[in-house]
């Protein structure tokens, strides 16, 4: 059964890169009548945006719903990924994968260079903006990662420290806010996200940049205010409104469909997956509007959720499915909102002591629900804001990592693997085919770290982290 839904989930993760039939048979894709065989720009950029539609609709974020208590799993390798037995579930690995093939980087890189050639700057910026979330979660997720080396023709290359990555990250997407600014005419209706609109572009890619300074700024003893100025600087320059999210787009055929609802539909694996008990009750208590739109109502009602395991306590008000007014083949998943925005400048501000600049945006976030007004006590208001609005996103663990809510108290991790020291994990083993072929990829035995990507043996109480997480939480 397991080996079965690694198949299954591998393919899901890859299968919205390679079946755009409907979309590469439209009229506006360009051709290469002289070259029938050789993939246009256009055809690798409509593989980009399923590929990496899938990759943050996939089993990262599965997991991070998970070590969240987002939602819990019931049963099969869901209990087993939600004990944090990475190690022998391989499921996460083809996600390392997604990030180089299938409309990865290296695909990237081509469209990259095609309109370097041919002098599309608009083209360009966007596909820059692309490589930035693609290799975002790349350092996220696994920290140190091949990419300077990578989506060329060196065939094993050199893991980039994660803070480098970070910083090339930040200078790709200043250059691409300015190559979104220049000429024409860009890749127009095949931008599935924003229809070739560079205004909104330049937002995102603002709204990405304040992220990413978000995930550098914690240190071994607090924050970095260099890097919290920079995190409002940009997102001040973000996501101005709810019109300009950043979602990805889907439709109702097999295969381009929402990668959530092809879990719970098809998969043979979604009744499993049920709706986590610190977010229902959470969300219960706050009589949040979103409950019905992420949760179906549940028994006696009107909605609960499940604890992890091994304690699996539920709700007063019985367990909720995932089965919510979004769960349908044609939703467009958030990836990066306006309500996002508005929260890391609240966050960023009220670390930085600007109490009043703080409240300003968590009412600005709070109002975009609807939520009434709501005076902050402590930055956990702020955090709380954001795990409830950013459910089924990668973004949820990253938060995590950094700020430590949901508390332990709430998740209530079960026992961790030794190697972990009992911490919910900061992180997850390079993808196994990578690891196989490339000798810079450490083995699984001594990929513990804090601080680097081999720490033999790794501190004691350490945890499983990448660099940027140098707090246990």
């Amino acid at each position: 059964m397991r080996r079965l839904l690694t198949f299954s989930l591998a393919a899901s993760l890859t299968v919205f890169g390679v079946s755009c039939s409907n979309f590469l048979s439209s009229d506006n894709v360009k051709r290469d009548p002289n070259n029938p065989s050789t993939a246009t720009a256009n055809q690798l950029f409509i593989a980009v945006q399923g590929g990496q539609f899938a990759q943050q609709e996939g089993i990262i974020a599965l997991i991070g719903c998970l070590w969240t208590q987002s939602c819990t799993g019931t049963s099969n390798f869901l209990q087993t990924l939600e004990k944090y037995d990475i190690a022998s579930e391989d499921t996460p690995s083809a996600a390392f994968s997604s990030i180089y093939e299938g409309g990865g980087l290296v695909d990237i890189k081509q469209i990259e260079a095609a309109e370097t050639a041919a002098g599309d700057q608009q083209y360009l910026g966007i596909a820059q903006v692309w490589e930035a979330l693609t290799m975002a979660v790349a350092a996220d997720i696994y920290g140190d990662v091949p990419y300077r080396e990578a989506g060329s023709n060196v065939a094993t290359p050199h893991l980039d420290p994660q803070a480098q990555v970070y910083s090339d990250l930040q200078a790709l997407l200043t250059t691409a806010i300015g190559n979104l600014g220049g000429a024409g005419p860009g890749p127009g209706p095949l931008d599935l996200v924003y229809g070739g609109n560079t205004t909104k572009w330049i937002e995102a890619a603002h709204t990405l940049k304040a992220r990413l300074y978000m995930h550098t700024a914690e240190t071994a003893t607090g924050f970095d205010n260099t890097a919290l100025n920079n995190a409002v600087t940009d997102a001040l320059l973000g996501i101005s409104s709810t019109a300009n999210d950043f979602k990805s787009k889907h439709t109702s055929q097999p295969g381009e469909d929402n990668l959530w609802f092809q879990f719970f539909d098809r998969s043979g694996f979604g009744q499993y997956v049920v709706a986590g008990q610190n977010l229902a009750d959470l969300m219960n208590a706050r009589n949040d509007p979103r409950r019905a739109e992420y949760f179906s109502a549940s028994t006696p009602g009107p909605f609960g959720g499940q604890g992890p395991p091994p304690g699996n306590t539920t709700s007063p008000g019985g367990v909720s499915t995932l089965n919510g007014t979004r769960n349908k083949p044609t939703f467009s998943q958030p990836i990066m909102t306006y309500i996002e925005n508005q929260l890391i400048l609240a966050e960023a501000y009220f670390r930085l002591g600007q109490a009043a600049n703080a409240q300003t945006h968590f009412d600005n976030a709070r109002a975009a629900v609807p939520m009434p007004a709501k005076a902050i006590a402590t930055v956990n208001d702020i955090m709380e804001e954001k795990y409830v609005a950013m459910f089924q996103n990668i973004e949820v663990w990253n938060d995590y990592k950094r700020s430590c809510y949901p508390p332990i108290s709430a998740i209530q991790p079960p026992n961790a693997p030794a190697a972990f020291g009992g911490k919910v994990p900061g992180r997850l083993y390079y993808g196994t085919t990578e690891q196989n072929a490339n000798p810079n990829v450490p083995d699984r035995s001594v990929q513990n770290q804090v601080g680097g990507n081999v720490v033999t043996p790794p501190p004691a109480n350490a945890g499983f982290r990448n660099p940027n997480d140098p707090n246990p939480c």
